[in-house]
């Protein structure tokens, strides 16, 4: 039975609850010194968002925690890549990460600069090898433990990002988008090219503040106070839906990954420790997911035949990203996204993000 830790944590306290959420979820047994560790950080945005992006304070917690507890800075490497609408660059500035990483001397190793290997799998996949031909990965996190730092928001494709989701850019290069039709389906494949790879996973999501609505972008940010982590992405993913108030069987990954044995997603046999006695005793945020026009547009033209090849696999290419970039960036930012950038920024949270700039 799987372990999740859920605990209540508040700006004051997030290092200390950082470090008691990870020892809950006996971190230790999975995650180990012995073996380098690669953090794979979550950009859903180049821009400041709230609960669009890995904070900078859950980020310097679990180094905190890390080193602390005897892990070598040396053998600590933190990882992001980008997509057709992202920066990387302008993601780890904007978002302030580089302060974190400059504090701690860890590396960082942007993954459009990684050398992308085949790799084996004991069984074939559901459809990554139909959709890309191949199942690479960066060579540099083999036999890493791997830490991801999603945060709790909801997504237009997949009803909800998390553990699982945050994988999306670790294994995929810029040509991800072509796996938003069968999206549930690739982050099981995902699940199982990490778990074949890696030395072990482990998860630790920010839950602190949350984003409603459509996302993973155009959100309305809530406080949610809360941290999850576990060694099984499944798990956690599954607890996050109750957090989150959303049907789990709208979540198809969650029984796919289950039925393949590659992690647990029936409440009663999740093991719920920490500042939560039991599954019903979670919070329920009332999240509801909904999509962007930028996502509409996505998912309506590729259900038609050809579509995919038209926009996505051919010169063309370069509307749908201006598109996107235009709307996100240059219309709903400024119209409508600038007033929660403020909110967040004037809350505790906020004031805490912020001292982290240069």
């Amino acid at each position: 039975m799987p372990k999740v830790a859920v605990v209540k944590t508040t700006p004051k306290t997030i290092d200390e609850d950082i470090a008691r959420v990870m020892d809950l979820a006996d971190y230790d047994k999975f995650v180990s010194k012995d073996v380098a560790t690669t953090i794979k950080l979550n950009l859903s945005w180049s821009k400041l968002y709230p609960a669009c992006s890995t904070n900078p304070y859950i980020f310097d917690g679990l180094l905190k925690k890390l080193i602390s507890d005897g892990f070598d800075h040396k053998t600590i490497q933190a990882v992001e890549n980008e997509t057709v609408v992202t920066n990387i660059y302008a993601g780890v500035k904007n978002n302030n990460w580089y302060p974190v990483m400059k504090k701690h001397r860890i590396k960082f190793l942007p993954l459009i600069n990684a050398t992308y290997v085949h790799v084996d799998l004991p069984q074939k996949t559901l459809v990554m090898e139909d959709i890309f031909g191949e199942t690479i990965a960066p060579k540099e996190i083999f036999g890493t433990n791997i830490i991801h730092l999603p945060t709790i928001k909801t997504h237009g494709h997949t009803q909800m990002t998390g553990a699982m989701k945050d994988s999306f850019g670790l294994y995929l290069t810029k040509n991800r988008h072509l796996a938003h039709l069968k999206i549930h389906e690739i982050l099981v494949d995902l699940l199982l090219m990490q778990q074949t790879i890696s030395h072990s996973e482990f998860v630790l999501t920010d839950g602190t503040v949350m984003g409603d609505g459509a996302g993973p972008r155009t959100m309305i940010p809530k406080i949610g106070n809360v941290l999850i982590a576990t060694s099984d992405m499944v798990a956690a993913d599954t607890v996050q839906t109750r957090l989150m108030g959303i049907d789990q069987q709208l979540v198809y990954k969650l029984q796919i990954a289950n039925d393949l044995g590659l992690g647990e997603s029936d409440p009663e046999k999740i093991d719920i420790v920490g500042d939560f006695e039991s599954w019903e005793d979670l919070p329920n945020f009332d999240l509801s997911p909904g999509k962007s026009p930028v996502i509409v547009f996505n998912r309506g033209f590729l259900k038609f035949p050809g579509m995919e090849t038209l926009l996505f696999r051919s010169p063309l290419m370069w509307l749908p990203t201006q598109l996107s970039g235009l709307y996100h960036d240059g219309i709903w930012l400024p119209l409508k996204g600038k007033k929660w950038v403020k909110w967040f920024l004037e809350t505790e949270w906020g004031k805490l993000w912020s001292s982290y700039s240069e």
